[in-house]
């Protein structure tokens, strides 16, 4: 198997509006905007990246010039870029950040992500048979996560959630995913339940997946696997400087640097903790001082 980490999964220009003040609805905000390099999974790339390890990142990105200048910058973090070839636009995201730095509203263009369809997929089946662990998110269509799953059974699939719509893609699949990774808010749309996270958690490995990771803001993660479920206190962060795009996105991250790397699920995630509030620190999607972190893989 390679050693590399290969992930499936969206790209997008993320455009951050972050007001001065309390925002007004229905009026203009004065603050300020910025343009920045995005997508849950080309986050996650990144951060991956950018802390030592070797990365095949299937995604979809248009041939405009957003396009283009993405696959230079992630070619320059010795990833390998690999898109089907389409006329669509590359994917953009605008999040309206409160005054706290908190998303208020955010509106996704992604039509791109159909081009990642089982043909396409099915170009790249030797890749994704090269290596053990496929990480996904909830941004590929119900297509091509069927193809997936039922097309890679000794692949161990690691999923992240995004969003509450998105998530339930997975629902006829939760036996066949290793690893979830999602917030409270998701995890309550994949099962349908509004229970709290701990029984969400035991409620996510009685369905056969292996390890579940559930986030819940400021409060604490709860994780689970070989039927134990605990808990892990979130640091409190008082001065935000950046913003919390992206945060999440950390997390897993360093989440799956380590625990591929044979570490366990508690350090991994403690890991991805430290990824995570380093990404407070700037108002791009990725902070590049976490290159600082890098060790021999």
């Amino acid at each position: 198997m390679d050693k590399s980490i290969l992930l499936i999964g969206g790209t997008n220009i993320d455009y951050l509006a972050t007001s001065n003040n309390k925002l007004i609805k229905h009026s203009s905000n004065p603050g300020t905007l910025t343009i920045s390099y995005g997508g849950v999974m080309r986050n996650v790339c990144e951060n991956l990246a950018r802390i030592g390890n070797k990365c095949y990142f299937l995604t979809a990105v248009g041939q405009d010039l957003y396009g283009k200048q993405i696959i230079d910058y992630m070619n320059n973090l010795s990833v390998e870029m690999i898109s089907p070839t389409t006329n669509l636009p590359t994917s953009s995201y605008i999040a309206i950040n409160d005054n706290n730095h908190d998303m208020d509203e955010g509106i996704n263009d992604m039509r791109i992500m159909d081009e990642i369809n089982v043909r396409f997929l099915e170009s790249y089946s030797p890749l994704i048979k090269n290596h053990e662990y496929v990480i996904c998110d909830s941004n590929l269509s119900v297509e091509a996560i069927d193809y997936l799953f039922s097309s890679f059974k000794n692949q161990k699939f690691l999923v992240e959630g995004i969003s509450a719509s998105k998530i339930i893609k997975y629902k006829n699949h939760l036996k066949d995913i290793y690893m979830l990774k999602c917030n409270i808010y998701e995890a309550r749309a994949l099962f349908n339940n509004k229970l709290d996270a701990i029984s969400l958690v035991k409620m996510a490995l009685d369905s056969g997946i292996k390890t579940a990771i559930i986030t819940q803001g400021k409060d604490c993660i709860i994780y689970g696997e070989h039927n134990k479920v605990a808990t892990i206190a979130v640091k409190s962060v008082y001065n935000i400087s950046g913003n919390t795009t992206g945060c999440g996105d950390a997390l897993f991250a360093g989440i799956i640097d380590h625990y591929i790397e044979g570490k366990s699920l508690k350090d991994s995630i403690i890991f991805g903790q430290k990824l995570s509030i380093l990404t407070l620190e700037t108002f791009k999607a990725v902070n590049e001082t976490i290159s600082s972190l890098s060790y021999n893989h």
